[in-house]
């Protein structure tokens, strides 16, 4: 009982964050994160993204980067988010690849956002026809009360096609930026003029997130970015990563936290006379790790071996030197999560979450 007082003690601070002064709103879990103003407004558009991205983890990750990204345009302090206000299921479509945004480019749908099928796309590697680059459009809209402040779109692209004989091919970055940059633009107008409380003067941020199935994490990551106010706007580069932990491409883009990771691990499977595993996954920027998260899979046959599972891998989280990289690690017993233990950017404390 004394635990699970403790436990709802920490949620509840938690959720006392800053507020944006929206009248109706979420608490934010933490200083710098946006808060959901409530009632939640459910789009149509969820069962579209779920028929088409249907890992739940790869969606995820897609929209919680997305506001990340988004922060350096719209504060979290002064604005609150809703999804996909202007852009419901019927704007996106394309359930036959002819109609929406999210359909080919021909005389009945002007606006589909796909190379028409009869163009020849130049992937840089060969050529496609009928390529469905555009796979799936996310949208957040930045409200202060009941005013828009700003939206920012996050386009999912293929980051290869298949050729008429079946042949996998990779888009090279060229081919991406040019189908890119002319795609951002024609979004942002095609918003601007569409919906009437999207003038001018309200900006858009769009970021572009390739999908990646040759990266053994198959999450790939975002590649390009724009912001579109007042007619104006500017396209710029991104360089992320997601990478398997371990592998020879983690160790490639950072050998030190591929050491780290191996003596973490040899300490860990110390605990227990059972195999206990590490595992994980790496998040990069510019080539420099900006997350690791590490899933401990260990079988205790007590709360007492899962607890101590659990309190070497808080120890030992002093091991990985980096203050610039957020770490977490779920540890599970079998199939159960037990623990959750992270570690911001910037600190040297671990917070733990133990059901024991």
């Amino acid at each position: 009982m004394r635990k699970n007082k403790l436990l709802i003690g920490l949620l509840a601070l938690c959720l006392c964050a800053c507020s944006t002064g929206n009248k109706n709103q979420a608490s934010a879990l933490e200083d710098d994160a946006y808060q959901a103003i409530l009632p939640y407004d459910a789009s149509d558009t969820r069962s579209k993204h779920v028929g088409l991205i249907h890992d739940t983890d790869l969606r995820v990750e897609m929209e919680s980067g997305l506001m990340e990204l988004s922060k350096k345009y719209f504060s979290t302090s002064s604005v609150g988010y809703k999804i996909h206000q202007f852009l419901d299921y019927d704007e996106l479509d394309a359930t036959d690849g002819s109609r929406g945004l999210l359909g080919t480019v021909r005389d009945g749908n002007p606006n589909g956002l796909n190379p028409s099928a009869d163009e020849e796309f130049d992937t840089g590697n060969g050529i496609v026809t009928n390529a469905a680059v555009l796979v799936d459009i996310y949208e957040l809209d930045w409200y202060t009360n009941d005013t828009l402040k700003g939206i920012s779109l996050g386009l999912v692209v293929n980051g290869d096609l298949t050729t008429s004989d079946g042949t996998s091919v990779d888009i090279t970055d060229e081919k991406m930026k040019n189908y890119l940059e002319v795609t951002f633009s024609k979004l942002a107008s095609y918003m601007h003029e569409r919906f009437n409380e999207i003038n001018k003067n309200i900006p858009i941020y769009i970021a572009a997130y390739r999908l990646d199935d040759t990266n053994t994490t198959g999450k790939g990551g975002y590649v390009y970015e724009g912001y579109y106010k007042g007619g104006q706007g500017s396209f710029n580069s991104l360089n992320e990563e997601w990478t398997l932990v371990p592998s020879s491409r983690f160790t490639e883009l950072d050998a030190t936290a591929a050491s780290e990771f191996a003596a973490f691990k040899e300490e860990i499977s110390k605990v227990l006379p059972d195999n206990t595993y590490v595992t994980g996954e790496a998040k990069f920027e510019s080539k420099k790790m900006k997350k690791l998260n590490l899933t401990i899979t260990a079988h205790g046959k007590t709360a007492g071996e899962i607890l101590a599972v659990i309190e070497h891998a808080k120890d030992q989280m002093t091991t990985f030197e980096s203050k610039k990289c957020d770490y977490l690690i779920t540890v599970l017993n079998d199939d159960t999560v037990y623990a959750l233990i992270e570690r911001k950017s910037g600190s040297s404390e671990c917070v733990v979450i133990s059901k024991i």
